[in-house]
């Protein structure tokens, strides 16, 4: 058994969805200390959001829930996060950015497993799976961490900037 199907396995996955949770969950820890004689309170909210929308997956019955309600639960998270940042937050921070962008590779992974699985019935093992379960476990990870160090630590902002001003219009 390699590893990939060794965290694959449904008792694995309960136990990674719980180590996810206590990551979000200390981040949350962590910035409210560290926030406490500070104005500047947004890793709090992001990291309170992150908890609070990662916390139904330590009840998951892992040999019934489909990868659309696991897309579901990414969209309403992503849909909150926006709604809180432009209404409440209002500073762009670099955990935000990560945060949008873990989910949205997560949201439309799980739907491509969702198309994989249940609409195409698919139930062969092969490589998307990998890159499934490698992905959103890096991912998932990187948002833990971007949460304690606010940092572009992947690049992605600098990537993002990058692919914008070769887009952006040069003045004439």
């Amino acid at each position: 058994m390699g590893f990939i199907s060794f965290i694959s396995d449904i008792s694995f996955a309960h136990t990674l969805s719980i180590i996810m949770q206590w990551g979000f969950l200390m981040a949350f820890l962590y910035s409210l200390v560290s926030s406490i004689n500070s104005r500047f309170k947004a890793l709090v909210v992001l990291s309170l959001i992150m908890a609070v929308s990662y916390f139904p997956g330590m009840f998951f019955n892992f040999q019934t829930v489909t990868y659309f309600d696991i897309a579901l639960l990414d969209a309403i998270t992503l849909v909150v996060l926006a709604l809180v940042q432009n209404l409440y937050i209002k500073e762009k921070t670099i955990a935000f950015t990560y945060l949008m962008f873990g989910l949205s590779i997560n949201m439309c992974l799980a739907l491509g497993m969702y198309l994989d699985r249940h609409i195409l019935q698919n139930y062969t093992h092969w490589w998307f799976y990998d890159f499934y379960v490698t992905v959103v476990l890096v991912l998932d990870l990187s948002m833990i961490l971007v949460l304690f160090i606010n940092r572009d630590f992947l690049k992605i902002i600098y990537l993002k900037n990058l692919i914008y001003s070769f887009f952006a219009k040069k003045p004439q």
